[in-house]
């Protein structure tokens, strides 16, 4: 089954506002994933990128995508010194990062792929 344009859109504008709100929650009632705070952070904008990733049809709007995800974590980042408990960490920004740049590679490591089986598959 293959989402529609619309749809992947609505994924993922429906994704960055569950980024959105578990970011901006104050700090004791923010859910605990029992895992490390930082992979916590790493796994949640790998998803962000692998998602936002066929939204853009060239390399160039893919790289601005990925810039735009982690200048988007910046100002969540630095917004959550609005909510009770939760302060900026720059280390948090540096795991997004990661994650978006594995989310970037990841993506397009499958797109690659899935081109190349095509191509080998209608060869035949």
């Amino acid at each position: 089954m293959q989402l529609s344009r619309k749809h992947r859109a609505l994924l993922f504008i429906s994704y960055a506002i569950v980024i959105t709100v578990l970011s901006l929650l104050p700090a004791n009632t923010a859910p605990s994933f029992g895992i490390w705070d930082k992979v916590q952070h790493f796994s949640a904008y790998l998803l962000f990128m692998v998602l936002a990733f066929p939204l853009a049809h060239w390399h160039r709007w893919r790289l601005l995508t990925a810039a735009g995800i982690i200048a988007y974590s910046v100002v969540m980042e630095y917004a959550q010194r609005l909510s009770p408990g939760r302060q900026t960490s720059w280390e948090d920004v540096f795991a997004n990062s990661l994650g978006v740049a594995a989310g970037y590679l990841l993506a397009w490591g499958l797109l690659y792929s899935i081109k190349c089986f095509r191509k080998n598959d209608s060869q035949r």
